[in-house]
């Protein structure tokens, strides 16, 4: 069983280096040209079931990716909640303190938020219940858009534990591909396109 996670597309929230969390941002003209750009030179594989998070910078990039219905959309499968931190700005997010201190603090929460421990817990759920739904259908393969912490948060619990989760990369548009057995036990992983992660 293959799942096919790509990141979303550029939003104006990433463009403005501004916290975004669960606020629901639109993809940034910027990125809307970008991901068309990878999808002239890129086929992002096809799939049997199609999946997103609800909000709608993971919607918008999988209409350009994909351009119909999706299938499955679940809100675990959300960015983290940043509570207070969301709307205001960074300037590297990987060395801003709240991030840090978020990280190395799991079960501290942040004013309004998710603790660094309930959002990946909330989004591990999410990918589990995802798998299960494409086990119960029978399908070997399912491709979708999701959110960077997300994706690091399934990576590094699914993937390998070993690459702490700030250390995975994952470019706008950028996808991993997760292949998993019929016991739902990881046999492999990989990223695609190539020239995204150089």
């Amino acid at each position: 069983m293959k799942v096919y996670m790509i990141r979303h597309a550029r939003s104006i929230a990433n463009e403005a280096k501004v916290w975004t969390g669960r606020q629901d941002i639109p993809l940034s003209s910027e990125g809307v040209a970008e991901q068309m750009a990878i999808c002239e030179v890129f086929s992002y594989p096809r799939a049997e079931l199609y999946f997103s998070s609800p909000l709608l910078r993971c919607i918008q990039s999988f209409e350009i990716i994909y351009g119909h219905p999706l299938d499955y959309i679940s809100d675990e499968l959300c960015e983290c909640s940043l509570g207070a931190l969301e709307g205001k700005p960074y300037i590297n997010l990987d060395d801003d303190p709240n991030y840090v201190e978020w990280i190395t603090f799991p079960e501290k929460q942040i004013e309004g938020g998710e603790s660094f421990r309930e959002f990946t817990e909330r989004a591990c759920r999410g990918f589990e219940r995802l798998l299960l739904h494409i086990r119960e259908k029978g399908f070997s393969s399912a491709a979708g858009t999701l959110h960077g912490n997300v994706m690091r948060a399934i990576l590094h619990r699914f993937a390998d534990p070993r690459i702490p989760h700030g250390e995975w990369r994952i470019p706008n548009g950028g996808m991993y591909v997760l292949d998993f057995d019929e016991e739902m036990r990881l046999c492999s992983w990989d990223t695609a396109p190539d020239f995204l992660f150089k």
